[in-house]
């Protein structure tokens, strides 16, 4: 009876390694919570077709847009830990929203894959703007109103603002607008200053940066300094791509994941696309992802409760 208990039990977890090396048998479902065509969206269909080819099965994306991703996410946190559901998400979604209200999900929610793009922050300007530099921007800041256009509390543009009004003493004074497209045209028509946004953004709508809130310079735009460089305050800020599991999956199916978005990532078809599409790419694997996940979504949630934003 025993041996015959030892026998089965055997049996089955060779049947499930062996499961796990055929894995994916299936299309794969990814979901990406905002809507087609967005940035979030065209980030996932810039990676797609290269994982497809190295998984050698289908990636068919659901797109499910609301509540800034939190329906798409909360929707996905509770998918089955098999492998064939997965998520696409900006760190809006993974980190900023958690920490700004009550959604169905945090950050022991999901099962990190990779990182794909990392988009840095700049601050930008009119490109005929009077102001020609940061320290210029600055000065001005503390001698009169500067108008930053910005996006919902929380937001990227948002929380760029009130870093730097916490990094240099400043008081840049919020202009609440829709999003990113309607941001840059107020700065173009002179309705507001500067912005606090992707530097892809900038590039796409005709600003003019002035620093980039990253630890180096933006390949495509060498000219660009870093705030570091200008000797400000060590501020960090980007948009960042990944790719997660929901919490649970097989590690063995994370492994197999990690490794096809390291070689997908690191592809030329799939660098220059990302490049061309004016976004950063960048991979993290899932354990540096992991770490780097966990060190964001506490790094925000101090910064939401210091500033007022965090949950009641």
């Amino acid at each position: 009876m025993i041996k015959a208990f030892i026998t089965a039990f055997l049996a089955l977890g060779f049947l499930t390694s062996s499961g796990m090396a055929d894995y994916p048998k299936k299309d794969i479902e990814l979901i990406v919570p905002y809507g087609a065509g967005g940035g979030t969206d065209t980030a996932a269909r810039l990676i797609q077709p290269h994982l497809e080819k190295i998984l050698s099965t289908k990636l068919i994306i659901t797109n499910m847009p609301g509540a800034g991703g939190t329906v798409g996410a909360s929707k996905f946190a509770q998918s089955k830990t098999d492998g064939y559901t997965l998520a696409f998400l900006p760190a809006g979604t993974a980190v900023y929203q958690p920490n700004l209200r009550e959604v169905a999900y945090d950050n022991k929610s999901f099962a990190p894959i990779c990182m794909t793009i990392n988009d840095p922050v700049g601050v930008s300007v009119g490109p005929d703007s009077s102001i020609k530099s940061l320290d210029q921007l600055i000065t001005e800041a503390k001698n009169r109103t500067v108008l930053a256009g910005t996006a919902a509390p929380g937001s990227i543009p948002h929380v760029g603002s009130v870093l730097l009004n916490k990094g240099y003493g400043v008081n840049l004074k919020p202009v609440p607008l829709q999003n990113s497209a309607k941001i840059s045209a107020a700065v173009l028509g002179g309705q507001v200053d500067m912005t606090a946004d992707l530097v892809g953004n900038a590039v796409k709508f005709g600003l003019r940066p002035l620093a980039v809130l990253s630890d180096k310079r933006v390949e495509t735009l060498p000219d660009v300094p870093t705030i570091d460089e200008l000797g400000g305050p060590s501020i960090r800020l980007s948009i960042w791509f990944a790719l997660y599991a929901p919490a649970g999956t097989p590690q063995a199916i994370i492994d197999k994941l990690s490794a096809s978005c390291e070689k997908a990532t690191s592809s030329s078809a799939y660098q220059d696309s990302v490049k061309k599409a004016n976004r950063l790419p960048q991979f993290m694997n899932s354990e540096e992802l992991g770490t780097f996940f966990q060190s964001e979504y506490k790094r925000t949630a101090d910064l939401f409760k210091e500033i007022g934003l965090g949950k009641k």
